[in-house]
């Protein structure tokens, strides 16, 4: 992925989901990137999520928004500008929701985490961001997962 980090949260930001909004200082390497998908990290939306941090001081809501790269372009070899970062994203599991606005993200994710809580499942949030992907006539939330020999 490439990403550049935001100091709000994703209600916040106007333009998500509109690749021009995206990329917008990486159009001179856009026939580069022509294979990838729009894409935002969510660092901070667990910890929101199950009130793990009661100190605002340290709740910042960051959000990473940039391109997701698919594995044939990993774009290893391009300089990118200054505020975006290449993050190399481990082989995970992924707990994948579909939804239909970013307005849904929130109980997107509570439907989520409560399947996976109540599933007997072998898979557990790994503590990785949640991804959300612009997909052709959805957003995908992308939980990622542990299984229990990973931990």
């Amino acid at each position: 992925m490439i990403l550049m980090r935001l100091y709000q949260a994703p209600e916040h930001i106007k333009g998500l989901g509109d690749a021009s909004y995206h990329n917008k200082q990486l159009a001179c390497l856009q026939a580069r990137l022509r294979l990838s998908t729009t894409t935002i990290s969510l660092p901070d939306i667990l910890s929101a999520k199950v009130d793990a941090l009661n100190n605002d001081y340290f709740h910042s809501n960051r959000t990473d928004v940039g391109l997701y790269l698919e594995q044939a372009d990993n774009a290893q070899d391009i300089a990118l500008p200054v505020p975006y970062r290449r993050v190399d994203i481990p082989t995970h599991y992924y707990s994948s929701t579909r939804f239909g606005d970013l307005t849904d993200l929130y109980d997107a994710l509570a439907h989520t985490i409560a399947h996976l809580l109540y599933s007997q499942d072998s898979f557990h949030v790994s503590g990785q961001p949640p991804q959300v992907l612009w997909k052709a006539h959805y957003l995908e939330l992308r939980l990622p997962l542990i299984g229990e020999q990973e931990r």
